[in-house]
Parts: C-alpha cells; sequence; structure tokens
C-alpha cells in the first residue's frame, strides 16, 4: 500500500514538472510575441516608416541527404492601408559536398548537416489583389548557390547568393541578392532556439536607383519535433528618392518533413 502512494506522487509530481515546462515554454514564447508587437508600437509612433506585417508558412521536405523540396506561402500587409499582397513558391535543394568537417546541428527540425554548399532552384508567383491600386503580378525564377561555415563561439555562417530572373507585368527584370547570416542555437531547461541576424543587399541590373539593403533580427523556436516557428523584425533602409524607409513584423511557421527510408523486405528461404 505504501509502494502504491509512492509511484502515485511521483506520477503525479512528474506530470505537474512536464506541465509546467510545456506551460513555461509556451509563455516564453508569448512574452517575446508581446514584445516585439509592443516594440514595433512604440517605435513606430514618432516615425513615418512604413509599417508592414509578413506572415508566412513554409513546409521542407527533405526526400534524401542530398535532395529536399522546399514550398512557401506568404504575404505583406500594410500597416493603416487596404494595400496587400502574396506569394507562393516551390523550390529544389541539392546539397553537394561538405565543406570541411561535417557535422550534425543537434536539436534542429531539419537535422541536416551545417557544413554544406547547396544550390537552389524554383519558381515564385507574386500578385496583387484585382482590386488593388497598384496591382501588379511576377513571375520569377530563383537561383542560389549557399554554403555555412563555423565561426567561433559554437556560430553559424550561412552565405547565400540568389539571384532573382523576373517578369514583372510584362518587362524582364533582373537582380542578385546577396546574404551574411550569422546564427546561434541557445537552450534552456524548456526551449531551444536559434537566434540570428543578416544583411541582403538587392542589386537590381539596369536600375541602380531602386537598389535597397535590408537587415533582420529574429529567432525561431522548436514547437514540436518537425513544427519551427520564427518571429523577426526586418528594417529596409532608405534609398532616395525611389525607395522608402521600411520596419516590418514578421512571423512564418514552418514544418520539416521527411522520406521515411525504406524498409527492406527479409529474403525468406525456401528449402524443397
Amino acid at each position: 500500500m505504501v509502494r502504491f502512494w509512492l509511484n502515485l506522487l511521483t506520477g503525479r509530481l512528474t506530470m505537474k514538472k512536464q506541465i509546467w515546462k510545456n506551460s513555461y515554454s509556451a509563455a516564453g514564447i508569448n512574452t517575446i510575441i508581446l514584445f516585439m508587437i509592443s516594440y514595433s508600437q512604440g517605435y513606430a509612433q514618432p516615425a513615418t516608416k512604413t509599417q508592414e506585417i509578413w506572415p508566412s508558412v513554409d513546409v521542407y521536405y527533405r526526400i534524401s541527404p542530398k535532395w529536399r523540396l522546399y514550398g512557401t506561402v506568404g504575404g505583406t500587409k500594410l500597416d493603416g492601408t487596404s494595400y496587400s499582397d502574396g506569394a507562393i513558391g516551390a523550390f529544389v535543394d541539392y546539397f553537394t559536398f561538405p565543406v570541411g568537417i561535417l557535422g550534425l546541428r543537434k536539436g534542429h527540425s531539419d537535422s541536416l548537416p551545417g557544413k554544406f554548399l547547396w544550390l537552389r532552384g524554383g519558381y515564385q508567383y507574386s500578385a496583387t489583389p484585382p482590386s488593388s491600386e497598384d496591382p501588379f503580378k511576377e513571375n520569377m525564377i530563383v537561383t542560389e548557390a549557399n554554403g555555412r561555415f563555423y565561426l567561433p563561439f559554437n556560430m553559424l555562417l550561412t552565405t547565400k547568393n540568389r539571384f532573382d530572373w523576373r517578369m514583372n507585368n510584362g518587362e524582364f527584370k533582373a537582380r542578385y541578392r546577396p546574404r551574411l547570416v550569422v546564427e546561434k542555437d541557445l537552450k534552456t531547461d524548456y526551449l531551444f532556439f536559434t537566434a540570428y541576424g543578416f544583411l541582403e543587399y538587392f542589386a537590381n541590373f539596369g536600375s541602380g536607383n531602386v537598389n535597397r539593403l535590408k537587415a533582420q533580427l529574429g529567432a525561431e523556436f522548436r514547437v514540436a519535433r518537425v513544427i519551427n516557428y520564427e518571429l523577426f523584425w526586418n528594417h529596409q533602409f532608405a534609398n532616395e528618392p525611389e525607395i522608402q524607409s521600411v520596419d516590418a513584423f514578421g512571423m512564418c511557421l514552418k514544418f520539416y518533413l521527411s522520406r521515411k527510408p525504406r524498409r527492406e523486405k527479409a529474403k525468406k528461404n525456401t528449402t524443397s
């Protein structure tokens, strides 16, 4: 009887600890969300910068250690106006030879090696609603060559070289988008997340007056085994007179799926 009550008490304590652990994790994410929203509202009051909201959903499907599919659906909502647009894209990632010593980033949902050179190609379609005051339709082919390298203090550097081949309202345009990303994995007893920051430059061929520079700070939280949630703040620097300063608050729900390895069927030995 004593052992029964001890087991029951231990089970209740374990359950309470798990509930507290999950609640603490959710509370931490909610606190960060509220802080970023309140910060963006407070920061926007004295300034005349354009404010935008960028929601999106990304899905990654790993076919093999070398091949991965990537799909995205997102939008833009201009704060204080009725303007909005949306985009949908599908891409293929090909991971080539490792750069340096091969290593896995523990705790990451995608479980892809940290030191890889990989190529990406795909298609993206963007458009505004038909009733928009400034309508546009854009078909874009995307090509990328990216690399990852470890830095001191267990930080990761990602170099991205992206070319956009665009057909915007019937007019062909091309641009080059180099990006430098620095990220670091952080964890507590209740939470695992990756903090990051990057700089990205948009170089438009033949249209230097619309070039732009963007900076972004964010964090990607692991919610479940195959689900992450990303929050970020993006700032676009002004390039007068064409490009104005823009601050954007974004959130992205990410799914990391993978193909299950085929199980080899055991061969049955038959005897005559």
